[in-house]
């Protein structure tokens, strides 16, 4: 008799417009502009036109504790599956439902992502009335929020409830309603396009296709107890893909730009990411800094008239754009061109 094997169960897989992830992943899109380079031009112009109160405490509450994953992003993770077909109100309806000690586990379970070693929210429970503890915690996933402030901000439920739909509510009135609407048709052409490329079997070839990047550590590391993912388009991610997971579902949001408008253009759409990434002076200058050997942070800050702040950010977007390779050693990042994404990218340019 043959042996009998039972193989792991693939996810399953769904391409969804969501005004909830939407909403939840703009508004923190909004909040990191001044730390990536490459995002949507809108998150920019409407950064600069928003009331500047709004702006901060709209940052404040999407940002707790001060580090990826924030709130907005663990909350994201865990609406409830008939999340895509909610309107805005419903979607509030949903928030209003809540107990204001939820949003606060929600807080609590977004810190322990960062701490290491990792620990689960009851475990920082004590937090709540020990506040002296806080700045061991904060230090730990490099906050960059006042220990105070974040303190008082999950300490009470109810009042972090009522801030963030408040602000929330503002943000979608006063800047993202319109804009939603504009843009929904074309996230509806990108999820009808990825649903109808649904073949594949290996989850790998499945997001390298959608993103164009090779499958993270961080996702490999979420798959094997992974049954449901949900991909969420974003007309303002760039060349980047955000990650959110909760129990057995996981939430990616991928850049619905580079969805062709129709199959003849399908090629062309990959060479948005890498081309975005090099149609800058300074980041021409890194690829040439860059020729024939590696460098890290600093080195290239030195060769450049530009904070380290700044140069992280061009680092990172050719990075997720394929155009540089990453090499760690201990603490230090490594940077290296990707020769052959970029004989990749000529050959097609040469196609044209």
């Amino acid at each position: 008799m043959p042996a009998l094997l039972q193989g792991e169960a693939l996810p399953r897989i769904q391409f969804v417009v969501s005004l909830p992830h939407s909403l939840l992943a703009t508004a923190s899109l909004l909040c990191a502009v001044p730390r990536f380079e490459g995002l949507g031009a809108w998150l920019h112009k409407t950064r600069d036109q928003l009331d500047p109160g709004l702006l901060r405490e709209l940052c404040l509450i999407v940002n707790i504790p001060g580090r990826f994953p924030h709130f907005s992003t663990t909350l994201g993770a865990q609406l409830p599956d008939h999340a895509p077909d909610m309107d805005f109100d419903q979607f509030r309806e949903h928030l209003e439902s809540l107990p204001g000690v939820e949003y606060q586990r929600i807080a609590l379970q977004t810190l322990a992502y960062g701490l290491d070693p990792a620990c689960c929210p009851e475990d920082l429970i004590e937090l709540v009335e020990k506040p002296q503890k806080w700045a061991h915690c904060l230090a730990a996933i490099e906050s960059d929020m006042p220990v105070e402030l974040v303190a008082a901000l999950i300490r009470d439920g109810e009042t972090l409830k009522e801030r963030f739909i408040q602000t929330l509510t503002r943000f979608w009135r006063e800047a993202y309603a319109q804009e939603y609407e504009a843009m929904r048709p074309a996230m509806e052409r990108s999820v009808r396009y990825q649903q109808s490329r649904l073949q594949s079997v290996d989850f790998r070839d499945l997001f390298a296709s959608v993103t164009g990047r090779m499958l993270p550590k961080v996702i490999t590391d979420l798959l094997p107890s992974i049954t449901e993912v949900f991909f969420v388009p974003s007309c303002y991610i760039g060349p980047y893909v955000a990650v959110a997971g909760h129990g057995q579902r996981l939430i990616l949001y991928f850049n619905c730009r580079s969805t062709p408008a129709s199959p003849a253009l399908a090629d062309g759409a990959t060479l948005y990411p890498p081309l975005k990434a090099l149609a800058d002076e300074t980041r021409l200058q890194i690829l040439f800094l860059l020729r024939g050997r590696e460098l890290y942070a600093q080195e290239i800050v030195e060769h450049l008239d530009i904070s380290q702040p700044a140069i992280s950010r061009h680092l990172n977007l050719m990075a997720a754009a394929g155009v540089l390779r990453i090499r760690r050693e201990g603490n230090t990042k490594y940077y290296s061109i990707d020769k052959q994404a970029l004989c990749t990218l000529a050959d097609a340019l040469r196609s044209i």
